[in-house]
């Protein structure tokens, strides 16, 4: 914090501790930050920055009462001090007239300018707090939610607020573990249901938490996915999963290994250059390394995906598209879609040794992929008699806890020596 900002920390903590004396009324304590303030650097350089900054200063202070206060606190923050009002409802006007006046209608010639884009917290005295520097930082707290939720106005709410803390709490914590190697990525066995051979593993991530315990991966990726963690989580699944094979390999083992990407990460321009580097820094053969995307990641942005996954096909990665026939299956695109292999849902398999029409689901999938060439994986396999239909039926690969539930690293390479090898048919 500069000596700047610190100066007019002070100030304003002294004038809302003076409002504060009179306590038969309602005061508002509002912080507003320019959201968009680094494009509008970015785009017009340093000195627009500051024009715009001083003349939302301007317009802030010409908009109140002689008993607001208004200050900046930071590069893109102001704080407001509303005292004297009768409800909550007259905050919440005020705070809507600071965002008319942030962002005024412009016209059309005068947008291209930089349009500001504000957020804005707010917490109220006595309801939030009766002390200043609660107020202070509880209005600071409903602005971080008002940014995380993309809402341009929130009010103080313990229990809004509470979950928020919580996903910060676990974000930060998710970094730690990521950056002390606390995640370990287990290995869920694939067995070609025509040879009873293996084929490979799915490599799975899991979070062992020395202060939270076991965390369910759906909890702790959907965090990753909404920061910028999910980059580092896929690049350490994808370089521990390669480093395996590489080992599997090493030692004779014919197997390939697949790894889930992220929805997010296939509009990554960097996924590409990582998946490459790996490759070259464990020296393993690509075609063994494939790629599970699921359709409704794919439907996202089809072109951009398709571009995605056609360079990853280049670098001799293979593409599964994972949950086929849940999503938003199209011939339209099916045709065209750069895929090596189909990978039938669990919610299909599971049913289809009572449910006939289950069955005719998988069959019809089992022989669209093979008209185009494409191997299939059935996952969710529960029993035997799955198994023997799916094998009657020519699916390929089967996957699920009736083969092997997914474990270390170390129990796989004890599963593997407790087979026969075979090299699978790539």
């Amino acid at each position: 914090m500069t000596a700047q900002t610190l100066s007019a920390f002070e100030s304003l903590a002294q004038h809302l501790e003076e409002c504060l004396e009179n306590e038969d009324q309602i005061v508002a304590v509002i912080m507003l930050e320019v959201s968009n303030l680094s494009r509008i650097d970015a785009r017009f350089g340093r000195s627009h920055r500051n024009d715009v900054l001083n003349e939302l200063s301007r317009r802030i202070n010409e908009s109140l009462r002689p008993v607001d206060f208004a200050i900046q606190i930071g590069d893109n923050t102001f704080a407001v001090i509303v005292p004297g009002l009768k409800n909550k409802g007259h905050a919440t006007l005020a705070c809507r007239k600071l965002i008319r006046i942030a962002t005024p209608e412009t016209p059309e010639p005068e947008r291209d300018k930089g349009a500001l884009e504000v957020r804005i917290g707010m917490a109220l005295y006595p309801e939030h707090s009766f002390r200043g520097n609660e107020l202070l930082q509880r209005a600071q707290l409903a602005l971080e939610v008002a940014k995380d939720t993309n809402k341009d106005l929130v009010s103080y709410d313990t229990e809004k607020v509470g979950s928020i803390a919580v996903s910060w709490e676990m974000r930060d914590d998710l970094a730690e573990a990521i950056h002390e190697s606390e995640l370990q990525v287990f290995f869920q066995p694939k067995l070609n249901l025509l040879t009873d051979q293996p084929w490979g593993a799915e490599a799975l991530v899991r979070w062992f938490s020395a202060t939270r315990g076991p965390v369910s991966p759906e909890t702790f990726i959907a965090v990753a996915e909404e920061s910028n963690l999910i980059e580092p989580l896929t690049r350490l699944v994808l370089n521990s999963a390669m480093r395996s094979l590489m080992m599997w390999q090493r030692d004779g083992h014919d197997i390939g290994v697949a790894v889930n990407l992220p929805a997010c990460m296939l509009l990554d321009s960097s996924l590409v250059n990582m998946v490459e580097s790996l490759l070259s820094i464990w020296d393993i053969e690509a075609q063994r390394l494939t790629l599970e995307l699921t359709e409704s990641a794919i439907m996202a942005d089809v072109d951009k995906c398709f571009a995605t996954m056609s360079s990853l096909k280049a670098l001799g990665a293979r593409i599964s598209i994972d949950d086929f026939g849940t999503g938003y299956s199209s011939f339209s695109y099916f045709k065209t879609i750069p895929a090596d292999e189909l990978k039938i849902d669990r919610a299909f398999v599971a049913g289809m040794v009572e449910d006939q029409a289950d069955q005719h689901i998988v069959e019809t999938i089992i022989g669209l992929a093979h008209r185009f060439d494409m191997k299939v994986v059935a996952e969710g396999i529960e029993d035997e008699a799955t198994i023997e239909m799916l094998t009657r039926l020519g699916c390929d690969v089967g996957q699920g806890y009736h083969i092997a539930r997914p474990m270390p690293e170390n129990e796989f390479d004890a599963w593997l020596d407790a087979r026969r090898y075979a090299q699978p048919e790539i």
